[in-house]
């Protein structure tokens, strides 16, 4: 292990304890909230390698062959992509959320616990859900290349963008239901928190 090896460990673990201190986001929260972003990296990568980095890669083609590559590792084809797509957010907006906002802590009252334990239920349930949803809500419409992208574009023109925006929502969805869905149980089951 080199010197520059050495002061790179010392800085990642003072970042993360200055980090977990004033945020109360622990360490291993972290390190999960990374591995995901990487593996986001990687697989925009490999999307964007598959694509190509030109214009084509916005056009129709380009994004059904993106589509086709995300969804492809897992055997699924374009239409299981969003599902792909969304799944490690919803892991780690999961974990965040219930590591967070819903942490037991045994100084507090037995109808808090109960209502954060349930929480924490909650956005696992949500958040497992809302994955289902996005490789339910692509094929809607159809199993078609051409109809996947119509109900993608559609989702998409909510914000006024098209397919791309479309399959941005609907990788993203999963981590506001789980917040939503958790938050709303948190308050549901007595939780105090503002």
């Amino acid at each position: 292990m080199n010197f520059e090896d050495i002061t790179d460990k010392v800085v990642d673990k003072a970042v993360e304890k200055t980090v977990e201190k004033a945020t109360g986001v622990s360490a291993s929260d972290i390190k999960v909230a990374k591995a995901v972003v990487e593996t986001g990296a990687a697989g925009a990568a490999a999307v964007s390698a598959a694509t190509g980095l030109t214009v084509a890669a916005t056009s129709g083609a380009g994004i059904t062959s993106g589509l086709a590559a995300a969804g492809g590792v897992v055997g699924g084809g374009m239409a299981a992509a969003p599902a792909v797509l969304a799944a490690g957010p919803a892991y780690a907006g999961a974990k965040i959320l219930n590591n967070t906002w819903f942490k037991d802590e045994p100084n507090l009252s037995e109808e808090e616990r109960d209502a954060r334990a349930s929480a924490r239920t909650a956005t696992n349930i949500a958040a497992t859900a809302g994955v289902a949803g996005a490789g339910l809500v692509t094929v809607a419409g159809g199993a078609s290349g051409a109809a996947i992208m119509s109900t993608l574009a559609g989702v998409g023109s909510l914000v006024g963008g098209g397919a791309i925006a479309g399959t941005a929502i609907v990788a993203a969805a999963p981590v506001a239901a789980a917040a939503a869905v958790g938050y709303g149980i948190y308050k549901l089951f007595g939780g105090k928190k503002r």
